[in-house]
């Protein structure tokens, strides 16, 4: 399946295409279709087949936090990890949706502005962090954000502006009625950037994950002021599981791959954790990770 553009060279939407080549677990079945559009006319391109052929849309970043099922995924998985830019505007920050992390915080500090270095070290792209209100070291991405343009399946523009009930504890709603297109962010300005240098580079030893197995990110949310990592450490889950998969000892919140791992083991694993925190402590945990597709118990 192609589409074409008159002003810029052709794009393809691939057919039958493997999930565990966008994922950072590297597990998953095929998309029925999957697009990987650059900019705004080509997104607009992958809208109008996904209408014509009444195809549902899956929109996922750079990979990092979700988790895509063994039997795959219907319809058409749009990626926006090609759409990339970023300005600077006294100073705010406009990125595009594909812009990594790191990348932003680098820029950001090359043109004295500082205030994301807390969330250094922090996987993923700047629309997945919108997504899921990414935080650490007591900086959300929620404290900086001004706003973002967003595209709806409709094929219109709409800019989601920073109100109160936008962003909750790990998650929000910016995005979930389209595809974020641009990410506006208010920095501080500085003219100490040696020490934002020495800050990021600080807070990314601290979340350092080894880098020797495929890793997940963050698999639950924070319950109220108890956060995720230190409930699953009381409830005794990181260590081996008996699975090509555990939580990790170093990160307890994220979990590690092994060789041959599927996302059904991954998604058992989920549950026996859920279930040994809930029944240990009494605390229901709330799932961070994306799920994509359909998934099975293993344990039933």
């Amino acid at each position: 399946m192609r589409a074409t553009r008159s002003h810029q060279p052709e794009f393809i939407v691939t057919e039958g295409y493997d999930m565990r080549h966008h994922s950072s677990l590297e597990t998953g079945g095929k998309a029925e279709y999957y697009a990987k559009p650059r900019d705004e006319g080509e997104v607009l391109s992958v809208l109008e087949l996904a209408y014509r052929r009444s195809l549902p849309l899956t929109i996922i970043g750079g990979g990092t936090h979700i988790l895509v099922s063994d039997e795959g995924v219907e319809g058409i998985v749009i990626s926006t990890e090609a759409m990339k830019g970023i300005s600077i505007k006294g100073d705010m920050l406009i990125a595009s949706p594909g812009e990594m992390l790191e990348n932003i915080i680098n820029v950001a500090i090359e043109h004295r502005l500082t205030g994301l270095e807390e969330i250094a070290g922090i996987p993923g792209t700047i629309a997945g962090a919108i997504s899921v209100n990414a935080n650490a070291n007591g900086r959300a991405i929620s404290d900086l954000f001004l706003y973002s343009d967003v595209i709806t399946p409709d094929g219109r523009m709409h800019r989601y502006p920073h109100y109160s009930d936008a962003f909750g504890q790990q998650s929000s709603v910016i995005g979930q009625s389209g595809i974020v297109m641009s990410v506006a962010l208010s920095l501080i300005p500085s003219i100490n950037t040696a020490d934002a240098r020495m800050r990021k580079e600080a807070f990314i030893e601290s979340m350092f994950i080894p880098p020797c197995r495929r890793f997940s990110g963050e698999i639950f949310r924070n319950a109220g002021d108890m956060r995720a990592d230190e409930l699953l450490r009381l409830a005794s889950v990181p260590g081996k599981s008996g699975l090509r998969a555990e939580f990790s000892e170093y990160q307890p919140n994220s979990i590690f791959t092994y060789k041959g791992c599927t996302s059904d083991e991954i998604y058992t694993l989920m549950l026996e954790a859920e279930r040994k925190v809930e029944k240990t402590l009494g605390i229901k945990l709330e799932r961070s990770l994306t799920l994509i597709g359909s998934f099975r118990d293993l344990t039933k």
